[in-house]
């Protein structure tokens, strides 16, 4: 693959139970993807994930993000060019929406016109009118929280934005249009998201490509029409189908 925007190259990660979370993983991630990664639980879905921005250690192997090593990167400056939307939204619960979603930017020290430009911009893709700006998470709803953490992931202009299970806890019509709303932000902003997902039909969705993974290994990696259309083996066949 020609300029991959993140390169595993025979990843291994073992905890202190010595159980490999990862064994041996490669995988290259196209620029302007929409990566979604699934598999049964425990197979090593979020370790992946989070060592992508140096929240978790390798082993062995090696990692390229954006053509330079992981190691070479100062981790703080890297996490600001990364987004991170995590299940609950990890928002402030003291500050409002408007402060969640410029957080990022003050700590880069934006000058507070770009800021609130920013944010504006933002308000406006996820729907936000000038009062809810001033609402503080508990006002408002699960569906609206997680557009506030998708915000604030993609404040600084992200190249890459990573989501560890981002709708885990929503309700089926809420989550359904949420993934609608992220599948045309996609397509309109062309960056990369890589999503850990436990829904198949989330990760075929949204994804332009899908990782499945299962003990701790990439069993495929391709488009969902090709993984639909042949399957690596008779466990994907079966997994796909559940």
């Amino acid at each position: 693959m020609n300029n991959p925007v993140i390169e595993i190259v025979n990843v291994t990660k073992s905890y202190e139970s010595a159980k490999k979370a990862l064994n041996d993983v490669s995988l290259e991630i196209p620029r302007e993807a929409f990566v979604a990664i699934i598999g049964p639980s425990g197979c090593g879905k979020t370790t992946l994930l989070r060592l992508m921005n140096g929240m978790t250690g390798i082993d062995s192997g090696r990692i390229r993000v954006m053509g330079k090593n992981l190691e070479s990167w100062d981790k703080i400056q890297l996490r600001r060019k990364m987004g991170y939307v995590i299940q609950q939204s990890g928002l402030f619960p003291h500050l409002t929406v408007r402060q969640n979603i410029a957080f990022v930017l003050r700590l880069s020290s934006v000058e507070k016109q770009a800021i609130e430009k920013r944010v504006n911009e933002l308000a406006k893709i996820m729907g936000f009118d000038e009062s809810q700006l001033n609402a503080f998470p508990s006002e408002l709803s699960g569906g609206q929280q997680q557009r506030v953490g998708v915000a604030r992931a993609l404040a600084s202009q992200p190249e890459i934005v990573l989501m560890d299970e981002p709708f885990g806890a929503l309700d089926n019509i809420t989550r359904r249009n949420l993934q609608r709303e992220i599948k045309e932000m996609h397509r309109k902003l062309k960056i990369t998201f890589v999503m850990v997902t436990h829904d198949l039909h989330e990760a075929f969705t949204l994804g332009t490509h899908v990782a499945i993974m299962n003990k701790g290994e990439i069993v495929q990696f391709d488009t969902p029409e090709n993984i639909q259309k042949e399957p690596f083996n008779d466990w994907v066949k079966e997994f796909i189908t559940i």
